[in-house]
């Protein structure tokens, strides 16, 4: 939070932001537990660890704004448990259609939701047809995990689709398909004699 974002961001525990209505706040998040790490990578038969790859970007943006600096300080904690895992920086354009075609193994980027709607995180990037389009970078299709996510589509109900967005989240984290690091805080610069000003979500 502090080298990447330079304090302006928060911790994140899941793969939405705390302003986002069916929020799981009751997620814990993942603890840094090296310890626990090494004894679940024995337990899959790896307490040598394995070797893998990091993707990310060249250039910053409001979502990733220092993906060198982020993707080195992500090697480095896996290096701390036995992953050998080598950066590669790839071209915008590339890196997205690679991703999409299921090339990478670790993909450093970040998502934001562009409607206010929770499903703009979900549908596109957890869904079974997201895999197919090849936004589901986790590449992970759960049929269980996909009726939460249409069932919430379909009703209108707001309580209802917070319920099971809810449990998506759950599952989601349970899987590990997104390790969430920062929910980064959007800046607008006014000139002093502006008041009243509000950015628009």
């Amino acid at each position: 939070l502090k080298a990447v974002f330079e304090d302006t961001a928060e911790p994140a525990s899941g793969p939405y932001p705390p302003n986002t209505w069916s929020y799981a706040k009751e997620l814990p998040g993942y603890a840094h537990d090296v310890v626990k790490a090494r004894q679940l990578l024995a337990t899959a038969g790896l307490k040598d660890g394995f070797k893998t790859t990091i993707w990310t970007r060249p250039s910053g943006s409001l979502l990733n704004p220092n993906p060198s600096l982020g993707a080195q300080l992500l090697q480095a904690d896996l290096a701390e448990i036995g992953i050998q895992a080598e950066i590669r920086v790839i071209e915008w354009g590339e890196l997205i259609r690679r991703a999409k075609a299921g090339e990478h193994d670790l993909l450093f980027m970040g998502w934001s939701g562009d409607n206010g709607d929770p499903d703009n995180f979900l549908t596109p990037q957890f869904s079974c047809a997201a895999v197919k389009s090849g936004t589901n970078f986790a590449r992970y299709c759960d049929q269980g995990l996909d009726k939460l996510i249409s069932a919430g589509k379909t009703t209108g109900e707001q309580g209802v689709r917070s319920k099971l967005y809810q449990q998506a989240q759950a599952q989601i984290q349970q899987q590990a398909l997104w390790l969430p690091l920062a929910h980064p805080t959007a800046f607008a610069l006014t000139r002093k004699e502006v008041q009243g000003y509000q950015v628009s979500p």
